[in-house]
């Protein structure tokens, strides 16, 4: 049983490694259209703001949850 649950997890920390990253990028082109002045203005400086910030939370969130998964996967392994 505990071999399922190692195994299940393992997939589940390898799924989860997998979509963070395909979406590790996902903002990258808004980010780099706003770096070359895409939209301007108040309204533009307040999207690129938005925007990179977006970016930040986003990364933050795909680290934390891969880093939980693999630290679930761990002790998992770690008991008999």
């Amino acid at each position: 049983m505990a071999d399922l649950d190692r195994q299940a997890m393992r997939a589940v920390a390898e799924r989860i490694q997998r979509l963070s990253d395909d979406h590790w990028w996902a903002l990258d082109p808004s980010c780099r259209l706003m770096e070359a002045s895409a939209w301007v203005g108040p309204t533009g400086a307040r999207f690129d703001t938005q925007v990179h910030a977006d970016q930040r939370e986003l990364r933050d969130m795909l680290v934390q949850a891969v880093d939980s998964a693999n630290q679930k996967l761990a002790s998992l392994q770690d008991t008999p």
